[in-house]
């Protein structure tokens, strides 16, 4: 039922929404806001042209139907005077009589080359249709022929003279090339009527802003070589699309401002130009990279891309960016601002990152929508899409996340603990039980020594050790629970099948049939005084069925890597497991765990065909009916791993028995399925998502490897750079919202922060790998995590990421060499490329300190008698109290 006060802080908040909306929208705006170029041509004097159409291709079909031939030169005609054709043979051979019949003047090219043969074809059908078409008032031999080195000065100049010979004085000849290679052809220029000028200042990398200026250098420089020659300006332009070529950066505005003002000018000074070129050519891409299709004056279908006056207006792929960036960002805003546990300052954060990543996407959206669909185009784009979708997803489900955390404080779901005393006569039985796997004794020991220690009155502590048959980890540990009396029950199996999972069930099978309650502790762990007495009032709710409390390391003072491992441990239960609390979507995790004991005996206890059997359970009492209850309060403290290699083996299991899991449980998150609710549905497939966005992000780092080095070979689609923008924005989004909740969520030193953020990034391969090897495994070895021993240098364990982060630096190196024009999509991706090296790199030093001497502890270990009380009753989780042996 919706209150007063509730009411007015939903307006608050919509107020907030609305108010960063609001700055979204005026951010399109300004970005989409038409942009004035003062040059008013008018009419462009000429234009090259080649037959357009998306699908038109020259390799595959070079002829051209007459009717094309006939809305290409229309079209023309209506912003230009003339056109300019660049062979007499073939289609373009048709031009010139279409061409004339609209009443455009044409410009009639020869194609000279190496192939004499041909040139000779080309000189013949040119003459003839220079006596049979009015129109033709110029003839170019050759276009760019001496940059290609195909024919010298001297040999052009003779095809010149014989084409001028051959023709009435009325009809200018020349030729025409770049400015560098016509300052030096004076047999060519000699020979020529005029002076065909190419001047590209984009292919040179001039900013837009000096093009102007550089194209006025480059034509002085060629009247001061041939003094008194007419010129002609054979091609003149610049690209709208693709990508830069050094300083020059392409766009439909750039273009306009160079086309505009350039005609502009020459129609004032009277100089001949023709600009290049009418059509945007799809086909161009393969031999002039991505700027190649996009230097057309209309697009593909024959449409303007900006008006030959007045300002030039944002697209319609612009506005269609804009469009999906406002509206994305205000669903995603909203979604996550009324969806729960809310505040006028999460809400304002919250908003704030949803409409980057509206924005985000939105950039993309115009980067694709600038791009023909070729194959290449639908490829990369495509795949950028999929990968940048899930990419962002995981990160803005990150940062959700943590904001919540940080601005709206702990969840009020969290269980309200207090030190009221337990009246021995209401305490329901507790069966605690611990199963253990070549445990050394001592660590066994002080985990005895807490639960002994419990100021609670009614419980039994079942021991199990399994699965070995060492005696001298089993006998010091039965002698020990025999010391400390009838409550501890010890039990061995030196083989036991169904992993940890098996021995459990046999505890279960050791249990006093008072027990109500059973609770779960790892063989490291040494629980406070009063855990018990705090928790398990919690279960005088018939609903509740699980009781969790986070897990602690008490030996992260031991090593730099320990010291990381425990920070990186820290914020998934100070965030994630509080957000899992919210929804339900609750992860069970085997220690520091109490369970209802009717509620395993309803759904038929511990799963001995899958290695997390702790969130499997919790996930079959969810769908019986129960709920799970949670504190933030540190109770019970454990070991980190060893090393390295037991911390990778660890997020191994995790990872693998996810995958077990939904191979168990997929019915229960089909739609039709009422086993979970939706929240619990999208809490679990969020939550395992984070581990499939490492999968695909291995998947993407292996074919950004291919890409790379196939790139040197094949004529390939470059990385676009919104898609690769977006990527590394998503990464580093991911990455401070980790750092930001484990330093202020957690309240971690900034250096444990930072080493929690390496050694969680060190694990992205780890967790690839599993969860690519549960699509094709259904089972897995239970591999336990080796805690507690006095570690002896031990073996190399991160090969792959030492082989992947090789390759990808590799790569790195290649595409930047690869790039002397710096191109920015080349250099985004050289970046991204490190990016995506740098997790497997850490794993490989992490590795390699594996593989020496372990460094003695600089603090000391708290002595073993002392037991260190709980926290006071609601205090939050960043007083972490360690509990000692």
């Amino acid at each position: 039922m919706s209150t007063p006060k509730r009411s007015k802080r939903s307006l608050v908040i919509a107020a907030a929404l609305l108010a960063v909306t609001a700055g979204h929208v005026s951010f399109w705006s300004w970005r989409n806001a038409p942009v004035p170029v003062e040059a008013a041509p008018g009419r462009i004097e000429s234009v090259s042209y080649s037959p357009s159409g998306r699908d038109y291709d020259p390799n595959e079909n070079p002829i051209v139907p007459t009717i094309e031939i006939e809305r290409d030169m229309s079209a023309i005609s209506g912003f230009a005077n003339g056109v300019r054709t660049y062979s007499s043979l073939g289609s373009q051979g048709e031009v010139p009589e279409i061409a004339a019949r609209q009443g455009l003047d044409v410009t009639l090219g020869l194609w000279i080359s190496d192939d004499k043969a041909r040139n000779e074809r080309e000189i013949a059908r040119a003459i003839e249709l220079a006596y049979s078409v009015r129109g033709i008032d110029r003839v170019v031999v050759g276009n760019e022929a001496l940059l290609r080195a195909e024919v010298t000065d001297a040999e052009l100049a003779a095809y010149i003279k014989r084409v001028r010979a051959a023709l009435p004085a009325r009809i200018q000849v020349g030729t025409a090339d770049v400015w560098s290679e016509i300052v030096k052809a004076k047999e060519t220029i000699d020979a020529s009527d005029f002076m065909g000028v190419h001047v590209l200042p984009y292919w040179e990398g001039v900013p837009v802003q000096n093009a102007l200026t550089w194209i006025r250098d480059r034509l002085d420089t060629v009247r001061k070589a041939h003094p008194g020659k007419p010129l002609f300006v054979g091609e003149v332009g610049w690209p709208s699309g693709g990508n830069n070529f050094h300083d020059a950066y392409p766009s439909r505005e750039a273009q306009a401002e160079v086309v505009r003002n350039f005609a502009m000018e020459a129609g004032m000074l009277g100089i001949a130009y023709n600009v290049v070129e009418a059509f945007d050519g799809v086909w161009k891409t393969t031999i002039e990279g991505a700027p190649g299709p996009s230097w057309g004056v209309l697009d593909a279908d024959r449409a303007p891309k900006w008006p030959l006056a007045g300002a030039v207006p944002a697209s319609q792929g612009e506005r269609m960016g804009a469009a999906v960036a406002v509206v994305l960002g205000a669903l995603l805003a909203g979604f996550v601002a009324f969806r729960r546990r809310t505040g006028v300052s999460f809400a304002l954060a919250a908003g704030i990152g949803a409409n980057l990543i509206g924005a985000a996407v939105g950039i993309a959206v115009i980067g694709a929508s600038g791009e023909y669909l070729t194959f290449g185009a639908a490829t990369t784009w495509g795949s950028a899409f999929l990968l940048g979708a899930l990419m962002l997803s995981v990160a803005f489900a990150d940062l959700t996340e943590v904001v919540r955390r940080l601005f709206t404080g702990r969840a009020p779901q969290l269980l309200a603990l207090n030190d009221a005393p337990i009246v021995p006569d209401e305490a329901p039985m507790v069966s605690v039980h611990i199963a253990a796997c070549r445990e050394q004794p001592d660590v066994l020991a002080a985990t005895l020594n807490a639960l002994a220690r419990l100021d609670y009155p009614n419980f039994e502590v079942v021991v199990l050790i399994n699965n070995t048959e060492d005696e001298s980890l089993v006998r010091p540990v039965e002698e020990h629970c025999a010391q400390l009396g009838p409550r501890f029950k010890f039990h061995w199996y030196p083989t036991i099948a169904g992993y940890k999972a098996g021995a459990l069930n046999a505890a279960l099978r050791h249990t006093s049939p008072e027990a109500e309650i059973v609770a779960v502790l790892d063989a490291d762990y040494t629980v406070a005084r009063d855990w018990l007495r705090k928790l398990v009032p919690a279960f005088r709710d018939p609903s509740v069925g699980i009781v969790q409390a986070p897990q602690e390391h008490r030996d992260g003072h031991e090593s730099a890597l320990k010291a990381a491992m425990t920070a990186e441990y820290r914020a998934f239960f100070d965030v994630g497991m509080q957000e899992g609390l919210a929804s339900q979507a609750f992860i069970c995790h085997g220690t520091m765990i109490m369970l209802r004991r009717a509620a395993m005996d309803r759904v038929g206890g511990w799963s001995e065909h899958g290695i997390c059997e702790d969130t499997e359970l919790g996930i079959r009492i969810l769908s019986a009916g129960y709920r799970a209850a949670y504190t933030d309060e540190r109770l019970g403290a454990g070991l980190a791993p060893d090393n390295f290699m037991q911390f990778r083996k660890q997020r191994d299991r995790w990872v693998f028995g996810s995958t077990q899991i939904m191979r168990a449980h997929w019915r229960k998150f089909l739609p039709g399925s009422t086993a979970l609710t939706l929240r619990q549905k999208v809490g679990y497939l969020t939550n395992w998502g984070r581990w499939w966005s490492d999968a695909v992000g291995l998947f993407a780092a292996a074919a950004a490897i291919v890409w790379t080095f196939a790139s040197l070979v094949f004529p390939l689609h470059l990385p676009p750079v919104e898609a690769t923008a977006g990527v590394l924005a998503a990464l580093l989004l991911r990455a401070g919202s980790s750092l930001a909740a484990s330093r202020f969520a957690s309240g971690n030193t900034w250096k444990e922060s930072l080493g929690a953020c390496a050694v969680g990034m060190a694990l992205s391969t780890t967790v690839a790998l599993a969860a690519l090897r549960g699509l094709v495994r259904r089972r897995d070895a239970f591999r336990v995590t080796a805690k507690g021993g006095k570690r002896a240098p031990g073996r190399f364990s991160a090969r792959p990421e030492a082989i992947l982060s090789g390759a990808l630096l590799a790569s790195a190196v290649t595409a930047s060499l690869a790039n002397p024009l710096g191109t920015l999509s080349l250099e985004l991706w050289s970046f991204l490329l490190a990016a995506m090296a740098l997790p497997n790199l850490i794993a490989v030093a992490l590795a390699v300190g594996d593989m020496l001497p372990a460094r003695e502890a600089q603090v000391p270990l708290p002595a073993p008698a002392a037991t260190v009380e709980s926290a006071p009753a609601g205090q939050p989780s960043q007083a972490r109290q360690p509990i000692a042996a």
